[in-house]
């Protein structure tokens, strides 16, 4: 018996419905696998800063040409990573120099122990007492080799057993008596540019005898600086009050002795690097040109400069 007819295909396999159905698949296909590619690119592909192109990055890194190298090669494009600049973007500013300042005070008295700092070719105020033996002699002396001369003004201690010396300002006196001596005191030294304190522990808390102090100051243009012989001075405060440039001691040089001062300087050197700036007082006693001399190495070591006192009023 012979086999039954094979059932034919619905649609023999060259039937065009076949082809149109397959040029049809054929376009979602591909778009559906650019599709798959463009968002596993997405996930896996880190973002970049949300910052507009310009012109000419337009068409770099992620542009044009890197969407035409993903869709006819296959390659995955790369973020474009700027390059590190070469240089900071600001120009760095030079380093300023912290500045200390150096009084010699209590010339007028003494002979050698002031001479001795003649030889000392480094900025210094030199603080001279009225009314002493050689008081011009060594203001002009300063002068004539450049440095800076201040009036050394002796004002009230606490102790009434210590003196001061000619020329003392102390509350006791009616304010016309002290302004006589002032404007004696100021005359009796040629050259000064300002005025600091001798002693003063007691004048320098009263605030009628440093308002009185400060208007004659403010007359005549001059700078005052506060030795701080004691801690609640307000000599400073009341020049700020009255216009007058001050500034206030940082470190007594050889108030420890003058084995001790170039640990004293040391502290100048701290309190300068800290502050921008320091001042520091020595005195005319013997041995200390001689140690201030052998320390100096110690401010080139720490990048100081040394100025007049003049330097660092305000």
């Amino acid at each position: 018996m012979a086999a039954p007819p094979q059932t034919r295909l619905p649609f023999p396999r060259s039937h065009p419905f076949q082809q149109r159905l397959r040029h049809s698949l054929l376009p979602l296909l591909l778009l559906l696998f650019l599709g798959s590619d463009y968002c596993l690119w997405f996930i896996f592909t880190p973002s970049a800063p949300l910052t507009p192109p310009s012109a000419g990055e337009l068409f770099s890194g992620i542009g044009w040409a890197a969407t035409r190298e993903w869709l006819f090669f296959g390659r995955r494009p790369q973020p474009a990573i700027p390059q590190s600049p070469s240089s900071p973007p600001f120009p760095q500013q030079p380093s300023v120099r912290a500045k200390v300042a150096i009084i010699i005070d209590d010339l007028g008295f003494v002979q050698k122990p002031t001479e001795a700092f003649w030889d000392l070719e480094i900025p210094l105020t030199f603080a001279v007492l009225p009314w002493g033996r050689y008081s011009t002699a060594h203001a002009q002396e300063a002068l004539n080799r450049g440095q800076e001369v201040i009036l050394h003004l002796p004002i009230e201690p606490i102790d009434p057993q210590v003196d001061p010396g000619p020329g003392v300002l102390s509350s006791d006196y009616p304010p016309e008596e002290l302004r006589r001596r002032l404007r004696e005191n100021l005359s009796a030294v040629p050259g000064i540019r300002g005025v600091n304190n001798h002693m003063g522990s007691k004048g320098t808390q009263d605030r009628a005898l440093m308002k009185l102090v400060m208007t004659e100051l403010k007359k005549e243009n001059l700078f005052f600086v506060d030795s701080m012989t004691i801690h609640s001075s307000i000599a400073w405060s009341v020049a700020q009050e009255y216009g007058v440039p001050t500034a206030r001691r940082d470190v007594f040089l050889d108030g420890l002795g003058v084995e001790l001062i170039p640990t004293q300087i040391n502290r100048l050197i701290e309190q300068a690097l800290t502050h921008g700036s320091a001042i520091g007082i020595a005195h005319t006693r013997p041995g200390v040109a001689t140690a201030l001399t052998a320390a100096l190495p110690q401010f080139e070591a720490a990048g100081i400069e040394l100025v007049y006192v003049s330097a660092l009023v305000k």
